[in-house]
């Protein structure tokens, strides 16, 4: 057998097992960071974290927070700002896409998708003057209904 072949075709799929094995490849949210929520009551997940609604088979991940321009509190602001949240869905274990949700001052973001309806509640903490805000701290409260 050719050994160029060999290390041509054995090394990349060394690697990519390896990296499976290791859970770099993910297929979705990890079991391990599931929250058991319900139709029509809201719920929180932390970034990265996931929700699993078992009766209709949906997972929903808050993926990213991809702007946060709310305006502080103890500062005057022209404009309310916004929070903007990304929130990945599966449906029996199907990645169905990746939705952005907002806030905009009492306006709110509602997704519809297969049937059902996702809305951002709030998004805390909500951002104060002299204070940065981790990603790690962010908590999306969402509710999901059926149409």
């Amino acid at each position: 057998m050719n050994s160029n072949y060999f290390r041509r075709g054995i090394v990349p799929l060394t690697i990519f097992m390896t990296c499976f094995l290791s859970g770099c490849i993910s297929q979705g949210p990890e079991d391990s960071d599931l929250v058991t929520a319900n139709l029509n009551i809201p719920f929180q997940l932390r970034l990265n974290q996931a929700a699993v609604i078992e009766s209709e088979k949906l997972k929903i991940q808050f993926s990213s927070v991809t702007e946060d321009s709310r305006c502080s509190t103890g500062v005057v602001c022209v404009w309310a700002g916004r929070a903007t949240i990304v929130v990945n869905i599966f449906k029996k274990e199907v990645n169905l896409g990746a939705f952005s949700l907002s806030t905009e001052g009492v306006d709110v973001t509602v997704v519809t998708f297969d049937g059902y309806s996702i809305k951002l509640v709030e998004i805390e903490p909500y951002p104060s003057m002299d204070q940065t805000i981790a990603l790690s701290e962010y908590i999306a409260t969402l509710i999901v209904s059926k149409i």
